[in-house]
Parts: C-alpha cells; sequence; structure tokens
C-alpha cells in the first residue's frame, strides 16, 4: 500500500477502481473474467438510471428507447471487457444526472446527500468527473428547469468538494504537468468529431441518421424540453468542449468521452419523440432506429487487444529456448497477462525498470535466438531493432496484435523452429 499511494503522485487516475479492483481480486480466483466481472456488472447497469432519467422528465416510450440504444452500443460495450474505470465512471455519471433530474423535479427540495455521495464517487474515478460536474453546473445555473435545483447542487457541490480537498494536490499537480508538459496525446484531427459520433452509433449509416433525427427535432422545438436540453447539453460539451481544448491541451480520446455516451442514447430518444410527425411513426423511427443499433452490434469484435496472440507467437517462436524481451517494459505486464496471470500477483518491478539488452556481435554468436515484443506501436525502438538485426545477421517479425509486432533475431546458422 505504500508503493500504492506513492504511485499515485505520478498517476493520472484516481484510486477508487484500483481499490476496488485490489479488494475484489483477494476475493474470487485471480483469473480474467472474474477480474472484469464488475465492469460488466457496471455497464450493464447503466442502463437502469439511464430508464430513471428518461421516465422522470420524458415518458416510457423515450425510456425504453433510450435505454435499448445504449444496451447496443458498441462502444458502451467495449469498457465491459476492460478490467479499467471506465464502465463504472459511466455509470455513476448517469446515476448522478438521474439524481440531479430528481432534485430538479421534487422543485429542489429533495436531499443532496445522495448527489454528492455519487459525485465524490465519480471524481475518485477519474478526474474527468469534474467536467460532469461542470455540466450539472451549467444546468442548473442556465436552464429553467434545473434552477429549482440550484440550492441543493451547491450544498452537494461544496461537500463533494470538501471530501475531494486530501487528494486535491495530486489532481492539481496532475493537471499542471498536462499543461506544461502535455500529455500522451497528440491534437485530434478534424474528422475525430464524425468517428466519435461512428463510435456512439455503431454504424456509419447511422453516425449520419442519428444526426439528423437530433437536427429536426431541434428545429421544431428550439426549448421548453428539459431532458433533451440536458443531454444535448451533457453529450455535446464534452465532445465540442474537449475537442476544442485538445489542440492546446490534447485530452480527447474515445474512453475519455465514456460519460458522455449515455447522453447521446438520450438525445436520440427524445429527439425521436419531439420529430414533427404522428405518434405511431415516432414508434416506427424508434423500432427502426434501435433496430438499427441491434443489428450492427457486434459484441465479439469489440475486444481492442489481444495479448494473449503475442503470448502464443512468442510461445511458438521460443518455446523457453530463448531470450524474450519486452519494450516499452509497462507491456510487461500486458504480456504476462496473457502468458500466464498468476504472475502478475508477484513483484515484478525488476521487469518494468528493464531495457531491452543489446548484445554485441560477439555476445550474439554465442546466444540463442532473441524474441523482441514491440508494443510502442510507432518508431521508438527503430534503433533498438536495427541494432539486435545487426548483432544476429536474421530477423523474423509477424504483426501478433494492434500495433504490437513480434521480432526474432537469430543467426544465419542458427536452426530454429519452424
Amino acid at each position: 500500500m505504500a508503493d500504492f499511494w506513492a504511485m499515485l503522485g505520478t498517476e493520472n487516475n484516481p484510486p477508487l477502481h484500483f481499490l476496488l479492483t485490489r479488494w475484489w481480486s483477494s476475493l474470487v480466483p485471480f483469473e480474467p473474467a472474474w477480474l472484469r466481472l464488475p465492469s460488466v456488472l457496471a455497464s450493464a447497469l447503466v442502463v437502469w438510471p439511464l430508464f430513471l432519467l428518461a421516465h422522470r422528465l420524458s415518458n416510457l416510450p423515450v425510456a425504453i428507447t433510450a435505454g435499448l440504444l445504449l444496451a447496443f452500443s458498441n462502444y458502451q460495450f467495449g469498457f465491459a471487457q476492460e478490467v479499467r474505470a471506465y464502465a463504472l465512471f459511466t455509470l455513476l455519471a448517469a446515476w448522478s444526472m438521474w439524481l440531479l433530474a430528481r432534485i430538479a423535479s421534487a422543485d429542489g427540495r429533495s436531499s443532496a446527500l445522495p448527489l454528492a455521495f455519487v459525485n465524490v464517487l465519480l471524481v475518485y474515478t477519474h478526474f474527468f468527473g469534474w467536467l460532469l460536474i461542470g455540466v450539472q453546473a451549467i444546468a442548473v445555473l442556465m436552464h429553467p428547469h434545473f434552477k429549482v435545483a440550484r440550492m441543493a447542487f451547491l450544498r452537494a457541490l461544496l461537500l463533494t468538494s470538501a471530501l475531494f480537498s486530501p487528494y486535491l494536490l495530486v489532481f492539481l499537480t496532475r493537471t499542471s504537468s498536462a499543461i506544461s508538459e502535455g500529455t500522451w496525446l497528440g491534437p485530434p484531427a478534424w474528422e475525430e468529431l464524425y468517428n466519435m459520433v461512428w463510435r456512439w452509433s455503431n454504424a456509419p449509416v447511422l453516425a449520419i441518421g442519428l444526426p439528423l433525427i437530433i437536427a429536426a427535432a431541434f428545429l421544431r422545438k428550439r426549448s421548453g424540453a428539459p431532458l433533451r436540453d440536458l443531454a444535448l447539453l451533457w453529450c455535446l460539451l464534452p465532445l465540442v468542449g474537449m475537442f476544442t481544448i485538445s489542440f492546446w491541451v490534447p485530452v480527447f480520446h474515445g474512453r475519455y468521452l465514456a460519460y458522455a455516451a449515455p447522453a447521446y442514447a438520450l438525445l436520440v430518444a427524445t429527439s425521436i419523440e419531439l420529430l414533427p410527425i404522428e405518434r405511431r411513426l415516432r414508434l416506427a423511427v424508434s423500432v427502426i432506429v434501435t433496430a438499427g443499433m441491434a443489428f450492427t452490434f457486434a459484441p465479439n469484435d469489440q475486444k481492442r487487444y489481444e495479448p494473449e496472440q503475442v503470448a502464443k507467437q512468442v510461445e511458438e517462436w521460443c518455446d523457453n529456448e530463448c531470450l524474450v524481451q519486452v519494450g516499452p517494459a509497462w507491456y510487461w505486464l500486458n504480456y504476462l497477462a496473457a502468458k500466464d496471470i498468476v504472475e502478475l500477483q508477484q513483484d515484478q518491478e525488476h521487469l518494468l525498470r528493464s531495457g531491452v539488452f543489446m548484445p554485441s556481435e560477439a555476445q550474439a554468436a554465442t546466444m540463442g535466438p532473441v524474441v523482441l515484443v514491440d508494443a510502442s506501436g510507432d518508431e521508438r525502438l527503430a534503433r533498438t531493432r536495427a541494432a539486435l538485426r545487426a548483432a544476429f545477421g536474421q530477423v523474423d517479425s509477424i504483426q501478433a496484435d494492434h500495433r504490437v509486432w513480434v521480432l526474432r533475431y537469430t543467426r544465419p546458422e542458427t536452426t530454429v523452429r519452424p
């Protein structure tokens, strides 16, 4: 735990999900399926507060449509397959928005404690939780329906800030570092806005059709639709705001917008309800849109990375008869998780601090094959690869996973297994 708290000083994520994963892993078998189960449950449960929010501010058909659109989202489903914070982050965002809507619907008389509780969990799960709280602040300051929740929201904000204050120094340090030194991302290309809508829509045809429905509903009714207005604010502010900011401080990335995905489903569902057509035709549009999402739902295609293919390729080429090296060093964790996940329960700091061993030609002459796993995704290890090839003379390579290459270096006279 001492190492864990020290790590948080340079970590880009707050501690809640790390602690939950540590606790959960001590209760269940240390296997991928068990470790992913909290993300599976969080991803599934997002539909419930989304349904409640839509039902409170609109009606049952809109609530059902919004829930189904999110349930059939490839983007949302992808987070259920990761032992990461994004499924929980999305659940807490939807839950927080529902609580705000409940306070507003009760003319601000509901207790602020549940909202404060969820928002504390939100900001301790991901720093971008503060952006969602910012969206809520704009809603209660500017929208007539949510103005009644101002005092309750203010009380919740003060309590959330007080409970977050022990972590404030780390938050400010990480934010200052991102502004002054940049992030691991680069400025986005202009098409990334469309690509993000495409991710939320499952397919290109829906990525064009669904925004057209939103635009048609907006032209018909510009104000007085609290669910549409809240969903629009919740969806567009993160999407456009983070995109714009990224030209100065790059933060625009698909997973960083996870908390806005429920808003897109809400926005489409409530926009269908606001179309200037007969009710039965609106129902038909809902059925067609939901069917389109269901038809393009491909859960088996959502696995983003397959390090087990890397481990399989290394075993095929090496079979414990060669020296295995990995670069960058952080990829050792992915490799070990795929090779034998139990090894992650052991101290692997020596691997995380290791570099790639560069033998001379004389050393290479006495060595067996060397297998290099290059997960840099770019040319950072180009010199290393060239030097290994010069030392050994022969190289075989294969792209075993997305942006991950496995290379085997051998002497020409060395007999290797086919």
